[in-house]
C-alpha cells in the first residue's frame, strides 16, 4: 500500500490556442493557485495541451509550456493527439521530457505514463505486430484517426515496469491520453487502438489502483479488473456545465478521492 497519504493535481485537454490566450493563461493560474493551496505533490497534464498544426502548433506549444512553467511545482506531461500537431522532438524539448513514455515514483506508488500516439496514422511500423496494431484503424470503428496505439517496444517496457512493481511491492497508477474502455469513451472520440491488448496486460496485476485518461471532453468512470478507469473532464470546456477546469486526487491506504477545482468531491473510491 502507499506509504502515506498523497495528493496530486490533474488537468487535461487544455487545447491552448483555441481561444483568448490571456484568458487561458489567467484560468490556468487559477488552477495553479488551487494546487498550491492544497499542497499537491505534483501535477499531471493528460494530453492535448495545444491546438493547431505545423507552425501554429509550435507557437501554441511554446506559449503553453511557458505558462505551465510558471507553476512552482513538479508537472508531468502526457502526449495527446493534438500535442503532435508539433513535431515529437519539439514537443519533448518544450515539455522537458527525455521520452514520451516514462515512470516516476512517490510514496510507494509507481506512476506510469503511456504514449498512446506511439503508433499513429502517420507512422510507418516496421515489425509485423506493430503493422497489425496500425491495421486496427481499418477494422475497428472505435480506432479512429484521432487516436493511436502503444507499440511493441512500449508494451514490453510496460510489462517490465509492472513486473518490477510486483517485486518491489509498489502500487501503480497509469496515465494515458486515450481511454482504454468503451464505457469511458464514445465511438466518435474513440479509444487507444490496441486497448484490448493493453488492458489484457493490466488485468494480470493486482497492484494497479487506477488509470487516468482524457480525450473524451467529458468525464466517465468504470471499475474493471479491480482498476479504477477514469476519464477526466477537459479544461477546454470549463465555461460549460459542470464548469470543471482542473482537479485533485487524494490517496490514502484505503481510498481515492477525486475533487474538482472547488474542492467538491466527484468520487470517493475504495482501494482494494
Amino acid at each position: 500500500m502507499a506509504e502515506s497519504s498523497l495528493k496530486f493535481g490533474v488537468i487535461t485537454d487544455i487545447h491552448y490556442g483555441n481561444g483568448d490566450r490571456l484568458k487561458e493563461k489567467n484560468d490556468l493560474h487559477t488552477c495553479f493557485d488551487f494546487w498550491r493551496k492544497n499542497r499537491v505533490a505534483f501535477v499531471v497534464q493528460l494530453g492535448d495541451l495545444i491546438d493547431g498544426k505545423g507552425p501554429e502548433a509550435v507557437e501554441n506549444l511554446v506559449g503553453a509550456t511557458a505558462v505551465l512553467r510558471e507553476y512552482p511545482g513538479p508537472l508531468y506531461h502526457v502526449a495527446g493527439n493534438h500535442c503532435l500537431g508539433a513535431p515529437l522532438d519539439r514537443y519533448l524539448e518544450e515539455t522537458g521530457l527525455d521520452a514520451p513514455y516514462y515512470t516516476f515514483s512517490i510514496n510507494g506508488i509507481r506512476f506510469i505514463v503511456l504514449h498512446g500516439m506511439d503508433i499513429n496514422p502517420e507512422s510507418k511500423p516496421e515489425t509485423t505486430s506493430d503493422k497489425a496494431r496500425k491495421n486496427l484503424l481499418n477494422h475497428d470503428p472505435w480506432a479512429n484517426l484521432y487516436c493511436g496505439a502503444v507499440g511493441e517496444e512500449q508494451i514490453h517496457w510496460l510489462e517490465r515496469q509492472l513486473d518490477e512493481t510486483r517485486e518491489s511491492r509498489e502500487q501503480v497508477i497509469l496515465f494515458c491520453h486515450f481511454p482504454l474502455l468503451k464505457e469511458t469513451s464514445d465511438e466518435p472520440h474513440g479509444l487507444l487502438w490496441n486497448h484490448d491488448e493493453v488492458t489484457d496486460v493490466l488485468r494480470r496485476y493486482d497492484n494497479i489502483i487506477a488509470c487516468f485518461t482524457g480525450h473524451l471532453h467529458r468525464s466517465a468512470y468504470l471499475k474493471r479488473y479491480g482498476i479504477h478507469f477514469m476519464t477526466m473532464a477537459p479544461f477546454l470546456k470549463r465555461k460549460e456545465p459542470p464548469h470543471y477546469s482542473c482537479g485533485m486526487i487524494e490517496l490514502d491506504n484505503a481510498s481515492m478521492t477525486v475533487y474538482d477545482q472547488n474542492l467538491d468531491k466527484l468520487h470517493t473510491l475504495k482501494i482494494d
